[in-house]
């Protein structure tokens, strides 16, 4: 019989109740992790009621009181916190820039930069103390090119940023961090980021990428290549920036 491959892990997985968060909940219970399921949808955590291995916990990561809680848990309930993989998000809509307000440009850094900051600051600390851990933080391929709107390029682009500095720091305390960049995954991004894409900025980023032979990719797709940065079999990977988009950023 074959070993799960994060069986005694304790895993949080932020945006757990659709789209990548979803995938790697499901995929990391059923390899063994005790996953602390975190979104600020009540209605989507609804799924995970019941299920084995993994406990929703409903939080709202732009508030720091709700981080601190959320990890508490793991470490107080579950008895540790191995695995952080920082994968809630949304997009600005590919708004132009002199059509981006001060209020979508903080509620886009808020959500895909400040948040993952945050978390991993309060949940390194218990890593420290075990001498291990792993955080992995999911990018977008906005971080490699400017063709999409202003706060979700500078968001992605500050997230690889953040990646790097993490890794570097905690190497030689046991502590790992690496980044995904997923290309065009199928999820719902667009409804919760608020509204419909900009037809301008849509525009552009068609003539930007609409050449370059790459399918759209299934949030399952993101899980697996998730579940291998953040299992033992990939000790040595630190501070890697990992394309998972099918050659986008190839081109």
């Amino acid at each position: 019989m074959s070993i799960k491959r994060l069986e005694g892990k304790v895993s949080l997985i932020t945006g757990a109740g659709n789209g990548m968060g979803q995938a790697m909940t499901r995929l990391f219970a059923e390899e063994g992790s005790k996953v602390v399921a975190v979104d600020i949808d009540k209605d989507s955590l609804a799924q995970w009621e019941g299920v084995e291995n993994v406990y929703p916990f409903h939080a709202d990561i732009t508030k720091l009181d709700d981080i601190k809680k959320m990890i508490a848990f793991a470490e107080e309930e579950l008895g540790r916190l191995d695995i952080v993989c920082n994968v809630a998000g949304i997009n600005d809509l590919l708004y132009p820039l002199e059509e981006t307000t001060d209020e979508l440009w903080d509620r886009v850094l808020d959500l895909d930069l400040k948040a993952p900051f945050r978390i991993i600051r309060e949940a390194v600390k218990g890593m420290k103390k075990r001498g291990s851990g792993v955080f992995l933080n999911i990018g977008s391929y906005a971080a490699y090119r400017g063709n999409h709107g202003p706060s979700y390029s500078a968001a992605k682009h500050g997230l690889t940023g953040l990646t790097l500095s993490v890794a570097s720091y905690y190497a030689d305390k046991g502590i790992r961090c690496n980044q995904i960049n997923p290309g065009g995954v199928k999820t719902n991004i667009e409804e919760h980021s608020g509204g419909k894409y900009h037809e301008e900025g849509w525009a552009h980023l068609a003539k930007a990428t609409g050449n370059i032979p790459v399918s759209y990719g299934e949030p399952e797709d993101i899980a697996h290549a998730a579940l291998w940065l953040c299992c033992d079999e990939s000790k040595l990977i630190n501070g890697a920036i990992v394309a998972v988009d099918g050659g986008l950023a190839a081109f």
